[in-house]
């Protein structure tokens, strides 16, 4: 418990530096050792991940400096991403592939990067490149044409999603830490032999990074905003589910989101203080809930099962995405997963007028396979929506009935180096779509030139 509180308060520091602080002197010598000079930056897309640390991504403007070092890239950053998430001594050379400076502030070490030279992400910069994410994504040589890279998502450490086009022909490149790609590759084998319809491979990893053709269908979420995915019968995601092939247990396992309720209650403190006290006093009830309610047998089980990782096509799943956590697990967590996103989905965009009929429809079915009502579900329904993550396993039912707050603004506006720093929010539970900064980026390179 007291590890727990010092790490929140130390992040608690974090977050209220990258706020409200004055980042440019972190900035400025992150973008020095590539030779370029900041002229001015905007407030920063953070994103808090509770018990591991804080990032956060600033959009940047910058000039040339002269003269220029000899290995810097030739492209103009537009981001720098500063965190005081751990980044192993091994993962900081000072290569023209991943350029970080260390920095004291904010309660802690900060390590600051140019991106896209994430320090544990060896792939990105590759992938980015229109030319080399062609030859990743097509081949050696690519595709005659033109080459447009986009960045989908990115979350700072951990992994990135980036769409390449040529013509008319897409592929999508999964940037992962070093070791991981290997694994996932074997998963999507195990899963495609099995008959699960997740993407194609694309050949062997480089550098990490996973080539995959699109699967097809439309997304669920798109459904969802529809008509409240009206021909999508619930039983089909428990059909989905059951079809992982047994050979799935013997892959490692991963705790559940329910696990960590009480880390997601601290981040959901530190971005709302005022209500800090009341926050963890139902965190810690979900928590209490979750470990006194029976999770069922062990099954094999997708582990991040929402409608953002769902394809379908005639009232079926014909696209199963991010199979990354897929391994031994429980039904009632997947289940309760896709609840507590459905659930906070109005809270998040207008056009989910859908979806209060929608849970309604889907929660009746779940329930007649697991037991998604907690004997202490009361309060969680008041604190669910405001845990970040992506999900919270069983407590995640919590939010099932209860819209999500709305988010807050974060501003625009452009500041000059070193100039004051105005507040710098972001929505839900101090957890921002760290790519939000970052999605649609693109870059093209015709390539025959």
């Amino acid at each position: 418990m007291k590890a727990r509180e010092t790490r929140s308060r130390g992040e608690r520091a974090v977050l209220a530096f990258l706020r409200y602080g004055d980042p440019a002197r972190i900035l400025r010598r992150a973008l020095d050792a590539d030779g370029w000079t900041l002229v001015a930056w905007r407030p920063a897309t953070l994103h808090h991940r509770p018990g591991a640390g804080v990032t956060g991504i600033f959009p940047v403007e910058v000039s040339r400096t002269e003269p220029a070092p000899a290995m810097s890239p030739p492209s103009m950053p537009t981001h720098v991403c500063i965190t005081s998430c751990a980044v192993p001594g091994a993962a900081r050379p000072s290569g023209p592939e991943s350029r970080v400076v260390d920095s004291a502030g904010g309660g802690g070490e900060l390590t600051a990067w140019v991106h896209p030279r994430d320090p544990l992400l060896p792939g990105l910069p590759a992938s980015l490149d229109p030319d080399r994410a062609a030859g990743i994504g097509f081949g050696p040589g690519g595709t005659p044409g033109d080459a447009v890279v986009e960045i989908r998502s990115y979350r700072p450490l951990r992994r990135a999603v980036v769409v390449v086009r040529v013509g008319s022909e897409r592929r999508y490149l999964k940037v992962l830490r070093q070791g991981a790609a290997g694994p996932l590759a074997a998963r999507h084998r195990l899963l495609r032999n099995a008959g699960v319809p997740v993407p194609e491979l694309v050949g062997a990893p480089t550098l990490d990074v996973l080539a995959l053709r699109s699967a097809p269908g439309t997304p669920l979420a798109e459904l969802f905003m529809a008509d409240g995915a009206a021909g999508l019968a619930p039983h089909e995601l428990v059909r989905t589910l059951r079809s992982l092939p047994g050979d799935v247990l013997s892959l490692p396992a991963r705790a559940p989101w329910s696990a960590r309720i009480r880390d997601y209650g601290e981040g959901a403190a530190a971005a709302l203080p005022a209500h800090a006290r009341r926050i963890r006093r139902l965190a810690a009830s979900i928590d209490d809930a979750v470990r006194a309610s029976s999770a069922g047998p062990l099954v094999p089980s997708h582990g991040d099962f929402y409608e953002g990782n769902l394809l379908i096509d005639d009232g079926r799943v014909s696209g199963l995405l991010d199979v990354d956590a897929v391994g031994p697990g429980h039904l009632v967590d997947d289940l309760a997963c896709f609840i507590g996103h459905l659930a906070v989905l109005p809270g998040l965009h207008a056009g989910y007028s859908h979806v209060p009929e929608a849970l309604t429809r889907f929660l009746s079915v779940f329930d007649t396979y697991v037991d998604l009502q907690l004997s202490a579900a009361g309060p969680p329904r008041s604190v669910s929506p405001w845990l970040p993550g992506r999900g919270t396993g069983r407590a995640a039912t919590g939010a099932s009935r209860r819209r999500s707050p709305a988010s807050w603004s974060r501003s625009n506006s452009s500041r000059k180096a070193g100039g004051p720093a105005p507040h710098a929010a972001c929505g839900g539970a101090g957890t921002c779509e760290p790519s939000a900064d970052l999605r649609g980026l693109r870059a093209r390179r015709t390539r025959d030139t």
